[in-house]
């Protein structure tokens, strides 16, 4: 498509001297839709708003357009990252040549996000959960359920939502499972969130927004995300194999096969139940 600044390298000849602002003018609406099984809804909404302001405020014809883009938007990582996906959606539909998706996808650099890894210690989610407790039975639910199942905040916004003790499922005495497949979009795929059999069994509905979320689970170090490497780890340390892990936090791909992930399910369940005490400590202060 572009080419450098002589202009546009479309796949066919009847995109002649078309600019990429006209492309999506033609394309959004089926890009938006093809977007929607690759990410996530407010991914997808971000990364509609991100090109409808690229293409509203630049005309870009030419290569050295679109680097002059990026560089007046500062290269915003979800500008590249919504403009690599367009670029995907044109490759695949025939509409831009291969070569032409790769010097777009060189061009769209992701910016360095200059974000610290964090790592926290039992003590520090101990004491968050002591903190987070003030704050009401609907922060401490959400807290509850980050650290004994591991699953994203959007995912455990979505459980406490729509769920439905009907649908829980008892593994044994100790531990029980929730599905979250339909919470799950795009390439972040989920099957179920585990956690304490007793806790499932006293969980209603709750309308917590994303939003407030975020602030009522967080205290110092301790965040949603922070959380969720702890669980990790936590789990690892406690000698569960990584990909069982990668199964209970819902780091698996969507296509797995019927066989491999009943396997995957049968050994979650018994890792899981073995620590799941061991969880529940850490809270008591006995971890």
């Amino acid at each position: 498509m572009l080419a450098g600044p002589a202009g546009f390298e479309p796949a066919t000849s009847g995109l002649e001297g078309r600019s990429l602002n006209e492309l999506w003018a033609a394309e959004r609406a089926n890009f938006a839709e093809w977007l929607s099984a690759e990410v996530g809804e407010e991914t997808r909404k971000d990364y509609v708003r991100a090109l409808d302001r690229l293409f509203g405020r630049h005309v870009i014809r030419t290569l050295e357009d679109l680097e002059k883009a990026l560089r007046a938007e500062g290269y915003k990582r979800n500008v590249s990252k919504a403009l690599r996906r367009l670029a995907k959606y044109l490759v695949e539909r025939d509409i831009i040549d291969s070569n032409s998706y790769e010097k777009i996808k060189n061009i769209a650099k992701l910016k360095a996000t200059g974000v610290r890894e964090v790592f926290i210690t039992n003590e520090d989610v101990r004491t968050a959960y002591n903190e987070v407790q003030k704050r009401g039975k609907p922060a401490e639910t959400l807290f509850l359920l980050l650290v004994f199942s591991g699953i994203r905040l959007k995912q455990a916004v979505e459980l406490l939502r729509t769920y439905d003790p009907t649908k829980l499922y008892l593994i044994d005495d100790k531990a029980a499972r929730y599905p979250i497949f339909s919470t799950s979009k795009g390439k972040k795929k989920a099957f179920w969130a585990y956690g304490p059999r007793d806790f499932f069994e006293r969980l209603e509905p709750l309308e917590v927004k994303y939003n407030t979320a975020k602030d009522l689970v967080a205290f110092g170090k301790v965040s949603a995300n922070s959380i969720r490497k702890w669980h990790y780890t936590f789990l690892i340390q406690k000698g569960m194999p990584s990909e069982i892990a990668d199964f209970i936090q819902g780091r698996v791909s969507g296509s797995v096969g019927a066989t491999h992930y009943l396997n995957k399910a049968v050994l979650a369940d018994e890792w899981y139940s073995a620590v799941v005490d061991d969880l529940k400590r850490v809270l008591e202060g006995g971890e």
